[in-house]
């Protein structure tokens, strides 16, 4: 039975001196199973009893469930009374850098909390933070002022919030922090208290973390939140919610938090089962693509495809396109996804002129985020030897899935695209991040618009609107630059495009995008090569 410990064991374990007093250890010690030792009561032989004491290796397990690799010295004092020092060796619950828990503990102590019966998940919040372009502070200094950064980040962060919540660090400049509702507070009081606790970390954090007296540095913070109060399905659930809203945090570049709205559970599950699923999906060859035909304003006939991307998953079912395309982006795979599809077309491509199957150009969608890639030319190149592809029936149509980061790539790419003779639409034109200096800077490189259909939507509606894509279309003349209207789907929107003076078009009022087996045969019925 235990009579005292001290203040170390404390910390490690999670246990106050009041709950661990009298209890009996053997229910919180356990020895490794591959120890020559099985139990606990070993430790009490009367072999082991000396001045000495005996050294072995264990397991000690805290009320998170977490374990650490211990050097247990026992020594007897007499009077059936031990005493017991606990050298730990290895503690992977603890980051090496901060010496914060790290997400092993974080799912640990979430886990203790649910299996004690006293918190539900809807008794927590979860807060995910992280500085915004971290490794810019590796490049700029080193790696060693970058650790000293996280470790002081991680100790304000502390001092902040441990009698609020549980902190702990994730990787790079990613950290959490687990807030208990230990009041059993109304959604709504509990909602105030996130808010005020965010507000606090916004103010705190704008501060320069100070390295050195020669050094401070200043980052921007994004802060996402999970809904208070809101009973997820899982602590993944939870967790996703909160990455989320973080990314959308993000987009501000400023000291700023987002917290979830309550959503169905199934939706957060879907979306995690998604982000697992697509790597496999693509290695898989298990996303395919339809073809989407464009024509010819006056002469209707037939001049163009868009390759868009279609995924029906076994378990999943189907998954709309612009779902998985953002979720690229999010993870990071945009760059692979897309040169995936661009070799999967060119394959296509390359198959159908051995048939003699007379294609038109098609379109294939890349972001901007991708074709500002430094090897993204390298790539393609690569790509277009190994598929024996030609390049002239190949149009990329840029997507602004947000904003320029590095102008100069995208322009050298964007030329050298069309030195390998390739043409470049400008998706989404009128828009998102399109402007007057996106065309102008870009337009020698550019050989088509593309009009968004919410645009083409409202033509019908207002004479603003219909004056608007007529100024689009002079400007493209003026420019020398082709203009598609997408998203047509009436008589009276493709009368009033012809009136304009617009180029090209496509959408439901002609085609839906098509599987191989049918483009096939439309294209042997109309096809006119531009």
């Amino acid at each position: 039975m235990v009579t005292s410990c001290n203040d170390a064991f404390i910390e490690l374990s999670g246990f106050s001196r009041a709950t661990i007093r009298n209890l009996h250890l053997q229910s919180k010690l356990i020895l490794d199973k591959s120890n020559r030792y099985s139990t606990l009561d070993v430790l009490f032989d009367e072999t082991m009893h000396s001045d000495e004491g005996v050294i072995t290796s264990a397991k000690i397990f805290n009320q998170f469930y977490y374990a650490v690799s211990v050097k247990l010295h026992c020594v007897y004092e007499g009077a059936d009374i031990f005493k017991l020092y606990f050298n730990v060796s290895e503690n992977k619950s603890i980051d090496p850098i901060t010496n914060l828990p790290n997400g092993w503990a974080l799912i640990s102590r979430v886990n203790y909390l649910l299996d004690s019966g006293r918190f539900a998940l809807k008794d927590m919040v979860l807060l995910v933070l992280e500085a915004d372009n971290f490794s810019a502070i590796n490049f700029r200094y080193d790696y060693t002022i970058g650790d000293q950064y996280l470790t002081l980040l991680g100790q304000r962060l502390q001092s902040l919030l441990k009698s609020f919540g549980f902190v702990i660090r994730f990787s790079n400049a990613k950290y959490a922090i687990l807030i208990e509702d230990n009041e059993n507070l109304s959604e709504l009081v509990l909602r105030k208290r996130i808010e005020l606790i965010c507000q606090n970390l916004c103010f705190s954090l704008a501060k320069p973390i100070v390295i050195s007296d020669d050094l401070a540095i200043s980052k921007s913070f994004s802060i996402g939140v999970s809904a208070p109060g809101y009973d997820y399905h899982s602590y993944h659930s939870m967790q996703i919610a909160a990455e989320t809203v973080k990314q959308k945090a993000k987009k501000y570049s400023i000291n700023n938090y987002f917290i979830a709205t309550p959503e169905p559970k199934e939706d957060f599950l879907r979306y995690k089962l998604i982000i697992e699923a697509l790597p496999k999906a693509m290695s898989a060859d298990i996303i395919d693509i339809h073809y989407q035909p464009q024509y010819d304003m006056h002469t209707q006939a037939l001049v163009g495809l868009e390759a868009l991307s279609r995924w029906t998953d076994p378990s999943l079912g189907v998954i709309q396109p612009d779902i998985f395309v953002a979720i690229t982006e999010e993870i990071g795979l945009h760059f692979e996804f897309d040169l995936w599809v661009f070799e999967k077309v060119c394959k296509q491509l390359t198959l159908w002129q051995r048939q003699s199957i007379h294609v038109p150009r098609i379109a294939i969608n890349v972001s901007f985020k991708t074709m500002e890639m430094s090897d993204f030319i390298e790539r393609i190149k690569q790509i277009l030897v190994r598929t024996n592809c030609p390049t002239h029936f190949i149009e990329l149509e840029v997507t602004e899935t947000s904003s320029i980061n590095n102008d100069k790539m995208l322009s050298d790419n964007m030329l050298q695209v069309k030195a390998l003779g390739m043409h470049i639409a400008l998706d989404d034109f009128g828009t998102g991040y399109s402007s007057l200096s996106l065309i102008r800077n870009f337009h020698h490189s550019i050989n088509k618009l593309k009009l968004d259909r919410s645009l083409v939507d409202k033509i019908c509606h207002t004479e603003l609107d219909r004056n608007f894509i007529k100024h689009i279309i002079e400007l493209g003349r003026i420019l020398d630059v082709r203009v598609l209207a997408e998203g047509v789907e009436t008589e009276q929107q493709l009368e009033l495009l012809i009136e304009l003076g617009c180029d090209y078009v496509q959408g439901y009022f002609f085609s839906k995008a098509l599987p191989l087996s049918e483009i096939i045969e439309l294209i042997k019925q109309d096809t006119a090569i531009i």
